[in-house]
């Protein structure tokens, strides 16, 4: 099965807020957050982010920027949008949606796609993105005539929760992807690979308050439990994905990692044994993380910049809530 990623598209808010602003006013939730740690962890915690402000929803919702997202995506392929034949909405925190069940459904007709088969599934978090993939790989597999693809997420973080320390900052986005059999262009999908660990469940959580939902950041699971691994799966999977074809990590022309912050994608580069400045500067430091948008948004980053050229490997890696790890290989 021959599918290409025919375009992509990402949509940030408006409004900013600065980190500090962030860390002032969520003040207690990151004192209890990091309490558990050691003076020397809890100093670690705050540094090396590379993350200066985010990007947060004000009257527009998440649901608007995923639309508008959606939109640009299809434009982009070229496509009328009743020839989208699959929409699967992946977001984790979709925040103040529409007045509707299904955020797939709502988009199915505000697109005007009116015979696609609308599928969601939460929780995936920051490696939502593969796991879409593969759904959508999957269904497109087992049915034909699901020629077109379009996987929309848009997540804003729950109120007052944006600081998800010792991890990262939250910034507000949507994006989406378009993935055809019949696109002419773009890059093709090589293969994906996608793992979960469900006893690592409770390592970010979400709790009932009085005020609403707060995201719980278990910093001791984190660093005993979470980091030790995380990075080993990383590596399992995208050895693994090139393997199958014959390749290895030297071949890799471009890396998609997220924006979680500089720490994290420091982690990443000296596992693989990358140059410095082997990971692409990306706009994490003015938009923070931005869940698994953080993804598309570098991907769309670097084609705007013409940096990826025919015949290269893009590798797509990432790691979040659930626990999720994820990696796809896509040759442009």
């Amino acid at each position: 099965m021959n599918v290409r990623i025919a375009s992509a598209a990402y949509v940030l808010p408006e409004n900013e807020e600065s980190v500090a602003a962030i860390l002032d006013a969520e003040e207690e939730r990151v004192r209890e957050a990091l309490a558990p740690l050691s003076p020397r962890a809890r100093q670690l915690a705050a540094e090396n982010l590379g993350i200066s402000s985010v990007r947060v929803c004000g009257a527009r919702r998440p649901s608007d920027l995923a639309l508008e997202a959606a939109r640009e995506a299809i434009r982009l392929a070229g496509i009328q949008p009743r020839l989208v034949d699959f929409i699967l909405d992946f977001s984790t925190f979709p925040g103040d949606g529409p007045q509707s069940i299904s955020l797939a459904h709502w988009l199915s007709a505000e697109l005007g796609a009116e015979t696609s088969l609308n599928l969601a599934f939460r929780g995936g978090g920051c490696g939502a993105l593969h796991l879409a993939i593969k759904t959508a790989l999957g269904w497109m597999a087992l049915d034909s005539k699901l020629r077109t693809a379009l996987l929309v997420t848009g997540d804003g973080a729950p109120k007052a929760n944006r600081s998800l320390l010792p991890v990262t900052i939250q910034g507000d986005g949507a994006s989406a992807i378009l993935l055809s059999r019949d696109a002419a262009q773009g890059p093709v999908l090589l293969g994906v690979e996608a793992m979960t660990l469900g006893h690592l469940h409770d390592a970010i959580a979400l709790r009932q308050t009085p005020g609403g939902i707060e995201i719980v950041a278990d910093a001791v699971a984190i660093e005993q439990r979470v980091m030790p691994i995380v990075y080993l799966h990383l590596y399992r999977l995208v050895n693994k994905v090139l393997a199958a074809h014959s390749l290895t990590i030297r071949d890799v022309d471009h890396f998609v990692y997220s924006n979680i912050s500089q720490r994290d994608r420091e982690g990443f580069r000296r596992m693989f044994g990358l140059a410095e400045g082997g990971l692409p500067v990306t706009r994490m430091a003015e938009i923070g993380h931005t869940f698994s948008s953080d993804l598309i948004v570098n991907y769309v980053d670097l084609l705007r910049e013409n940096r990826i050229l025919p015949g290269q490997l893009i590798l797509f890696a990432s790691s979040g809530v659930g626990f999720t790890w994820g990696v796809s290989l896509a040759r442009a």
